[in-house]
């Protein structure tokens, strides 16, 4: 029986690659790989790059989607000392350049992409011939408070920025997510829905490595063919489930998501957006054995800090679903806007403090001094611009966002950064950028747009061209599915823009 040992997460995959080297850590599509095939290709790729990277611990961008080689460059980078950095390949070209402009290491392409510094996925099949049989001393691995993965999340400046989350943060963080539903983990299959250039996915990431799991990834294609999807989950036998609420109720929608077509599932564990009651309902009305989880925390936390089991009474209460109790290692803080910390129950701005809090943003101390800091001990704190309280049995409770930061299908967006590159657009003088709710969930976002010449075509063909021009910088969860044309957009007193009236407008 696979068991999982304590200490750090390359310690605990290195054990279950001795232990279940021929048990499968991964399946995409028709790929494969072992735990025994993940450690030696990650040693002989983690020996390359020794070979050729001077010493230095620039991070290495590892662009693809879902590949199980993706995950041997992710090995092979922390192993060698150097972070890793996902990037999915349905970003736009142009902002993973940005991307690639702040990180200037190395570019392991599993999937086609040129790039001056990208090593191919022919040269890193190459790499794993010519260096089969050597490895990296443990001396090189990442540790402690190395940074051992970026993630770039949207940035207000419309340019993104990347989250540094250490080795220590990881290997502090998976043990808890192993507890969650408290259900045994070790050697069970695990949904991963969301790409791996998304926080989300670090959830099943690191707790089906860590446990011997087999991590079954559900890729881009599938999600979006609903006959494929619903074969491909019947084939996985999965008994632990990550996913964004969003996912979940598209999945719903077809009444033959239910035990019958999972019927191994023992848990949903659910991040990244509010999880509402009726998604909660029908969960436990389609599978009854199975728990569900509601989670909660931004990716400057390492994924997730608070966790509750949602049963019938939290669900017939009539109230929002708690995102609940915080792990080990963490403390829940509410402040007002003055920085004063609020009694239970008073609503303020949601901080974070502990030992899971990212090192900052990736070369932004500007960005970093203005969230993070630490407490008189001295513990780390993350201010996470967002709204709620902890009530008196030290739950928390989330309310929404205090700035322009909106959470859609699991994704966070800034809606400045999408105003800013609607705004380049040459035929574009202002825009505001919405989300649109149905059902008092956000269900899209909305654009409101001046031109500052005339152009000789319909509205609706002008919020085509939009859209359109918007696929060379944003990625497709970023594109608003509205664009309203006006001439004008309305003003507060003091002069500026009123998004108050334009969302009342908006419905």
């Amino acid at each position: 029986m696979n068991t999982m040992p304590s200490g750090s997460f390359l310690s605990c995959v290195h054990y279950q690659a001795v232990s279940n080297s021929d048990s499968l850590a991964m399946v995409s599509d028709e790929q494969s790989l072992t735990y025994g095939q993940l450690w030696r290709e990650s040693d002989s790729l983690a020996a390359y790059i020794l070979d050729h990277s001077c010493d230095n611990t620039a991070p290495i961008a590892v662009y693809g989607h879902k590949s199980p080689l993706m995950l041997v460059c992710f090995l092979a980078a922390v192993k060698s000392g150097h972070p890793y950095v996902p990037i999915d390949a349905s970003v736009p070209d142009s902002r993973v350049l940005d991307i690639l402009s702040q990180t200037k290491g190395d570019v392991f392409a599993v999937s086609d992409f040129e790039h001056p510094s990208a090593i191919t996925n022919e040269r890193i099949r190459e790499a794993l011939k010519e260096y089969d049989g050597r490895s990296a001393s443990q001396k090189y691995w990442v540790s402690d408070d190395d940074i051992f993965y970026i993630l770039f999340t949207s940035g207000s400046t419309g340019s993104p920025k990347g989250v540094k989350v250490t080795e220590r943060c990881v290997s502090r963080f998976f043990p808890w997510a192993l507890s969650l539903g408290n259900t045994d983990k070790t050697g069970q299959t695990f949904i991963n829905q969301a790409p791996f250039s998304f926080d989300l996915s670090v959830y099943e990431l690191c707790m089906s490595l860590a446990s011997g799991g087999t991590l079954f990834c559900l890729t881009k294609e599938k999600q979006e063919n609903s006959r494929l999807l619903f074969e491909t989950l019947a084939q996985s036998c999965a008994e632990v489930w990550v996913s964004t609420p969003s996912f979940a109720d598209m999945c719903l929608a077809d009444m033959s998501f239910c035990e019958n077509l999972l019927p191994n599932l023992e848990v949903f564990i659910f991040c990244g957006e509010t999880l509402f009651p009726s998604t909660a309902r029908k969960l436990r009305e389609r599978f009854p054995d199975a728990k569900v989880v509601n989670t909660y925390g931004p990716t400057e936390s390492t994924v997730a800090v608070t966790e509750i089991e949602i049963d019938a009474k939290l669900i017939d209460s009539g109230e929002p679903l708690p995102v609940g109790f915080t792990k080990p290692g963490t403390r829940i803080l509410i402040w007002d806007k003055d920085g004063k910390e609020l009694e239970g129950g008073e609503q303020g701005e949601i901080v974070i403090a502990g030992d899971t809090v990212s090192a900052g943003y990736y070369n932004r101390d500007d960005l970093s001094n203005k969230v993070f800091g630490y407490l008189a001990d001295g513990t780390r704190y993350y201010k996470t611009g967002d709204k709620g309280y902890v009530d008196d049995d030290g739950c928390l409770h989330y309310i929404g966002r205090l700035d322009l930061q909106i959470k859609l299908n699991g994704y966070r967006i800034e809606l400045g950064d999408i105003e800013k590159n609607i705004q380049k657009l040459p035929y574009v003088s202002s825009v505001v950028a919405l989300p649109a709710f149905r059902n008092g969930k956000i269900s899209h976002i909305a654009a409101i747009v001046c031109l500052n010449r005339a152009i000789a075509e319909s509205d609706f063909k002008t919020g085509l061209r939009i859209k359109e021009d918007l696929k060379e910088t944003l990625p497709h969860y970023m594109i608003p599915r509205k664009i309203v044309i006006k001439e004008s957009l309305p003003t507060t007193n003091n002069g500026k823009v009123d998004r108050k009236a334009l969302q009342e407008e908006l419905g």
